[in-house]
């Protein structure tokens, strides 16, 4: 087992969580105040429970998959497969042939359990106990609070929690992370059917205990250690919590380390800005321009809109989350339960995408946005050139360095307002990009009708190509218009016309 091998609890958490949803596919399954297993019963496949209190005195086959407040494997119980349950309280007094993950608030290995070998227990819960004569034949993994260990483990053992107690026999590694021995165990009167009794907490290997391997732990102050440790002893000091109630003392900095700090922070931002910056130009470079244009033009707007769509990430995030174990839950309590486990990764999936998506929407997009807007002025006028891939990507580096030196400015709330006002106005022209695009896309241009009037000479014109035209005034005493002297004889198709309408 790996020294850090208590992260892998989280890993135990969510198996059980899917097991325990993922209830319709089994072939045996048990729900009810009072469940039992009578001594002469047999379950040939899995077993699904969902029980107040559950009894095995019978033999089960394969796994052991659910939930029950309390649950007792008898002395004649047998569990051929893993045992994966939440619940209250898990006591074996019986055989268990395969693994044990449980989440709950007790276990208990008590002197009567036998587990075969190579088997492994690992538990998210309050209190552990392996019992004097009770043995796990693997690894020992638990995340909780207390665990004490009177019986034998063959294998390591990985405990992050406050208590851990040594009085039996372990025959691998021990890595623990606990608490602090000066403080008390706190008492709470916990409406357990089941009795917890609370260890003072750090670590403690009793004069009988005996580990054969190294042991590596890490709390507050060093454990009691009267026992025999086969291999090495390695502690670590954990700093510290620091006393809220006390004020911070400033801290003394000199020049040089300020400059230096302000630098290495200028240039994280930098790097962290052009390596997001050059993935967005090359795979969508319209997303970071065309807002940045936009800003000038609707300053206000885009502010509002960011403030707007800042303020309600969380609480959609959360609506989001709750909407998917409400589908996930709908799904194993409907005869559609067999599509759990589907749906439960498809959520997962969904939601991780949901919220890494925005996240690096408001952490890089919309700063970029706002970057490039003072980049690509400064661009523009070094070069002069626009809308090339070489201008974007210099607009970026340009910004990004303008950008990280006003932003990490170590004074007082500079670099707070900077970055908020980055994030504001870029996630909302962003906001106002996407409803131009929705606009141009689902809403179709109609142009507004248009009336030219034309001169009264090109309508005449016009009307004469038409041969509608009026017929020209009559001769008069007046200087001909020009182009009208010197027409051939007899062009004068328009006199009788002129005179016919004259006569009365």
């Amino acid at each position: 087992m790996r020294r850090h091998g208590w992260y892998g609890i989280l890993a135990v958490l969510g198996s059980l969580l899917l097991v325990a949803l993922n209830t319709a596919s089994a072939a045996e399954g048990l729900q009810g105040d009072q469940c039992v297993i009578a001594a002469d019963e047999v379950i040939d496949s899995d077993l699904y429970i969902a029980c107040n209190t559950l009894t095995i005195e019978g033999t089960i086959q394969g796994d052991l998959i659910g939930g029950a407040w309390s649950a007792v494997i008898a002395p004649r119980g047998v569990v051929a497969g893993d045992i994966w349950l939440l619940g209250g309280q898990l006591r074996i007094e019986g055989t268990v042939e395969d693994d044990i993950r449980f989440g709950g608030v007790d276990l208990d290995l008590t002197g009567n359990a036998r587990l075969s070998p190579g088997s492994d227990v690992a538990a998210a819960a309050l209190n552990v106990e392996i019992w004097d004569g009770a043995s796990v034949p693997g690894d020992l993994l638990v995340f909780g609070y207390q665990t004490v260990v009177r019986g034998g483990v063959e294998g390591d053992v990985s405990f992050n929690g406050s208590a851990l107690i040594i009085g039996g026999r372990v025959a691998g590694d021990v890595y623990a992370r606990v608490g602090s021995g000066e403080s008390s165990p706190t008492f709470i009167p916990f409406p357990f059917p089941f009795t917890v009794s609370f260890q003072t907490p750090g670590l403690a290997v009793r004069p009988e205990g005996v580990i054969g391997g190294n042991l590596t732990y890490s709390g507050a102050r060093p454990g009691n250690i009267n026992g025999q440790i086969g291999g090495t002893i390695a502690f670590t000091l954990d700093q510290p919590r620091p006393d809220l109630t006390q004020p911070v003392p400033e801290e003394t900095v000199q020049p040089g380390e300020l400059v230096m700090r302000y630098l290495n922070a200028a240039l994280t931002d930098v790097l962290t800005l052009l390596a997001a910056g050059v993935l967005v130009m090359v795979a969508a470079p319209a997303w970071v321009r065309e807002p940045a244009r936009l800003i000038p033009r609707q300053l206000a707007p885009s502010f509002g809109w960011g403030l707007i769509l800042a303020l309600l990430a969380v609480p959609v995030g959360l609506l989001v989350l709750l909407i998917s174990v409400l589908i996930v839950v709908l799904l194993s309590v409907t005869t559609l339960g067999g599509f759990t486990a589907m749906a439960l990764l498809l959520m997962l999936i969904v939601n991780t995408l949901t919220v890494g998506g925005f996240s690096f929407v408001i952490l890089f997009v919309a700063r970029l946005v706002f970057v490039y807007l003072f980049g690509s002025r400064l661009a523009r006028r070094l070069t002069g050139m626009d809308d090339r891939l070489a201008y974007n990507l210099l607009a970026l580096v340009l910004g990004a360095a303008l950008y990280a030196l006003l932003a990490n400015v170590p004074l007082p709330v500079i670099g707070l307002i900077i970055n908020a006002v980055a994030i504001f106005v870029g996630l909302g022209a962003l906001a106002l990009h996407a409803r131009q695009l929705y606009q141009r896309a689902f809403r179709p241009y109609t142009p507004p009708p248009r009336s030219v009037a034309l001169p009264s000479t090109a309508l005449e014109a016009l009307e004469a190509l038409r041969g509608e035209a009026p017929p020209p005034p009559p001769d008069s005493d007046e200087h001909p218009a020009p182009g009208m002297a010197n027409l051939p004889a007899g062009f004068n198709w328009w006199r009788s016309q002129w005179e016919d309408e004259e006569q009365p």
